[in-house]
């Protein structure tokens, strides 16, 4: 029994740790709490990707909250010593495999052996894009994270390794309302 507890125990840390990003960060300006019309402005780094079983990084996805609203990209991923290709700002796209991605960016690899490979390249990448807080009248919710996807999730490469990721939260909050100030009810 003690046998079998150990190498579950074992299974579930190699599981653990077997993510196969690392060294994320972001910066975010200004930084909140955010009002009906803020303009802001978010930097996103992948430091590394590792590919296990030569599954490569085809996507990063953008996951907003209700409150934003006119999201735009700024500045593309690099692909620093990666596939021929290149990314592509899609606001959606349905994945071979089904999955449902979008907005971000996604790379388009040129190989002519399958164009649904992701790129080679490990790192880092790093890109930024804008959004802006909608004009509401509720506390609308303001989170923003970040979802990185391997080739194994989208359909492109069935060695499956990193198809579970969890998303990077960047941001969490909700619009910050002004007060509503009335005049005084005069009664004659």
């Amino acid at each position: 029994m003690k046998q079998i507890l150990f190498i579950l125990l074992l299974c579930l840390g190699l599981s653990a740790s077997s993510q196969c990003v690392s060294n994320q960060s972001f910066w975010i300006n200004p930084v909140g709490p955010y009002s009906p019309g803020q303009v802001v402005t978010v930097n996103y780094t992948l430091g590394t990707f590792t590919q296990i079983n030569i599954n490569w990084i085809i996507a990063f996805q953008i996951n907003l909250g209700a409150g934003w609203t006119n999201l735009q990209p700024l500045i593309t991923p690099g692909n620093p010593g990666g596939s021929g290709g290149y990314w592509l700002w899609d606001l959606q796209n349905t994945f071979p495999s089904g999955l449902n991605f979008g907005p971000g960016w996604r790379f388009v690899n040129s190989s002519i052996f399958n164009p649904n490979w992701g790129t080679a390249s490990t790192g880092p990448f790093t890109m930024r894009f804008r959004v802006t807080v909608d004009q509401t009248c509720t506390a609308d919710d303001l989170s923003i994270s970040m979802n990185v996807f391997g080739d194994c999730l989208t359909g492109g490469w069935n060695n499956g390794a990193c198809c579970s990721d969890p998303a990077y939260n960047i941001y969490n909050g909700v619009v910050q309302l002004p007060p509503i100030i009335t005049s005084n009810i005069n009664h004659y």
